[in-house]
């Protein structure tokens, strides 16, 4: 464990967590696809927590636009790589975890080479077409991911465990059929970006820590209204093609 014990003091005492658990943590590496109002987020909580090894995956500039939601950036960031950006200021809150700027979009040439070795994968695109690139790629090297999704003042996010259905094809279809929804963004409340993100971030703790379990079904989240639902997702009856 880091020799700065004063740092995470509040965290080593949650019994979830203890000093076991952030020595664990340092060892860990996680991949975070995207780096927007989701990602920053998740990876500022990441970061904060003690997580060793965070790659980052974006090839986007920051944009006026962006600074609405997208909490790791400044005006003085404008033009530059989200992901250089990003990584930029995470070091800035703990000199000791590796950070990983990858500058690239996620594509099926380099999905595998951009995952494999991480402990746990962390969706923060805004798209399914890069969602289910993540579920299969996942699914195939034996890794979990977090999936998360904003659009306007509600948000979702599930976590999916290899070999634990049901997946994200399971509960969304097959990725060749249209669906309107999540990833058509029309616009969004700062706040839900960051409550999903925070959310996510507690899944990926608990996945990471391996406590035998994780939250099962989709986290349905409305900032507007204040509600939470977790709403029963199962398998597909006759099979899935990325999780069977």
């Amino acid at each position: 464990m880091r020799e700065n014990h004063e740092r995470y003091a509040r965290q080593v005492t949650l019994s979830q967590i203890g000093r076991a658990g952030q020595e664990r943590l340092a060892t860990c590496t996680v991949t975070i696809i995207g780096c927007g109002g989701l990602g920053t987020v998740s990876a500022g909580l990441l970061t904060r927590a003690g997580v060793g090894r965070l790659r980052l995956v974006d090839n986007d500039r920051v944009e006026l636009s962006n600074l609405q939601r997208q909490a790791l950036y400044y005006e003085s960031d404008l033009g530059r790589p989200k992901a250089v950006a990003a990584a930029e200021r995470l070091r800035a809150i703990d000199g000791d975890i590796t950070i990983e700027p990858v500058v690239a979009r996620l594509r099926r040439s380099n999905a595998e080479k951009l995952l494999r070795g991480s402990d746990l994968v962390l969706d923060g695109t805004d798209n399914d077409a890069a969602r289910y690139l993540l579920n299969e790629v996942c699914l195939r090297l034996g890794i979990p991911w977090v999936f998360a999704a904003v659009d306007e003042c509600y948000g979702l996010t599930m976590a999916i465990v290899p070999g634990l259905p049901p997946c994200f094809r399971c509960v969304f279809g097959d990725p060749l059929r249209p669906r309107r929804g999540v990833g058509t963004t029309k616009g969004i409340l700062a706040p839900i970006a960051h409550i999903v993100a925070s959310l996510q971030a507690s899944q990926a703790l608990r996945l990471l820590l391996k406590d035998g379990n994780c939250t099962q079904g989709l986290l349905y989240v409305d900032a507007w209204e204040g509600r939470l639902e977790r709403v029963e997702v199962k398998a597909h009856p006759e099979g899935c093609p990325s999780c069977r």
